[in-house]
This record gives C-alpha cells, structure tokens and sequence, in this order.
C-alpha cells in the first residue's frame, strides 16, 4: 500500500477579511415563519435574494482578496501581507466600492423579490454589512481535499464578529480593522479607537471605520464620547 502525499501546507502572513450580513438571522427567520420548512412549490424568494446578495460579496473580494469559504451569512477571504502592506487607502476603497454594490442589489431585490407569500422579502432592505480586518501568521490547509486557514490569527478574526461596536456607534456598516492589520497598511490613526476583550484571546485593539463613509455615499457624524472617555478621534483614512 502507497501511503498518500501530506496534504500541502504554508505559514505566512496573511491578511483575513470577514465581511458578514448583518440581519441575516432575523431575516431568515421572518421567511420560515411565512413559509414553514415545506419547500415543495419552490424555494421562497428569500433564500435566492440572500444566495444572489452572498454571491455579489464573493465577487467583489477579487483582485485584492481571495475567496478562502462562505461560512453562512459571512464570506471569508484572504490575501498575503506582501501583496498588501502598505495599500492601505486602496484597500479600504475596495471595500467601499462592495458596499456600494452590495446596495445597489439589496435596493433592487427589496424591491422585486417576492413570492406567492413571502413578505420578509421586503425586510431585505434592512440586510447591511459588516467587516473585519485581521493580519497575523495563518496555516494553509488541505484537508479532505479543501483548503483552509486555521491558526490564532484566524480565531481572533471570527472572534471579533461579535463584538461591542454597534454599542458604540450605533446600527450603521463599519470596518473592524486591528491594530496589526492597521499598522501594515499604513493606516495607524484611521477612524476610531477601540478594544474588544474575550475570554479566550485577551483584548484586542482596533480601529472602526464607517463604511457608508468610506463608500462615499453618507458623512459620518460620530456620537459624542462617553463621560470620563478620553476624546474619539475624527475618522480618516490617510495612506
């Protein structure tokens, strides 16, 4: 008997984007309390708008990013440090320019999407995005033929998926960029100052950025901080 080749593997630095739609749960759920779980006269309209919006997030990763999986409501890419460090405002355009699409199709779906019965399809129009942004060391990973990054760097990334922020700012898109992620980029003092804690990876600090503001399509007016806080400093996004 042949013993089969390791599965191939790298360790580099690498940059891990999670962009997730907000609203996702709650809308799915208003489509199976219209529909129940019998699908037999068709899949309702919901679940082909939620595919078509994942899809358009999944083409707008290229060029920067790479698709690694569609994890449920979130899309997981990745890029190399060295492709990207020092490409900060570049970056961070691109992902404006996916939310303006994301926008533009979830307008349109909110508008069109329908059924014999389903009127969570109009509840579309409150689906919205959210981002992280990590760098550290990740391990690419074939296992039972598919590839994937594991690694802490890579814990840390989902971690941050449930986070405090929207206490903070309000319910508005944003970008969680980490201290590390910002630094490569070039983008140290960019948007607001933040930190999360978990019990399993320690506190992480990081940065959040308005995204309808880095897509252009809304100012940004930050709430005031808290009593005691120190001041929050403006968002900016500088290369």
């Amino acid at each position: 008997m042949i013993d089969a080749p390791p599965p191939q593997t790298d360790a580099v630095a690498r940059y891990l984007l999670l962009i997730d739609i907000s609203g996702y749960t709650r809308f799915l759920g208003g489509v199976e309390a219209t529909h129940g779980d019998d699908f037999r006269a068709g899949l309702p309209a919901g679940y082909r708008a939620l595919g078509e919006l994942l899809q358009r997030v999944v083409d707008g990763l290229s060029p920067d990013f790479e698709l690694v999986k569609v994890e449920g409501d979130a899309v997981f890419g990745t890029a190399t440090g060295e492709m990207l460090d020092g490409r900060g405002t570049a970056v961070i355009g691109h992902l404006g320019d996916v939310y303006r699409k994301f926008l533009e199709r979830r307008d349109v779906l909110a508008a069109t999407a329908s059924d014999d019965k389903c009127t969570a399809c109009f509840a579309i129009a409150q689906l919205d995005l959210k981002a992280v942004i990590h760098r550290g060391i990740a391990v690419r990973q074939a296992m039972g033929g598919v590839a994937d990054l594991v690694g802490p760097a890579v814990n840390v990334a989902h971690r941050l998926l449930k986070n405090t922020v929207r206490d903070r700012i309000g319910y508005r898109p944003y970008v969680l960029m980490t201290q590390p992620a910002a630094l490569e980029l070039g983008l140290p003092e960019a948007g607001l100052a933040h930190r999360e804690t978990y019990p399993d990876v320690g506190s992480i600090d990081v940065r959040i950025l308005d995204l309808a503001e880095v897509a252009g399509i809304v100012p940004t007016s930050w709430p005031p901080p808290p009593a005691g806080s120190e001041a929050w400093p403006e968002l900016r996004i500088s290369g």
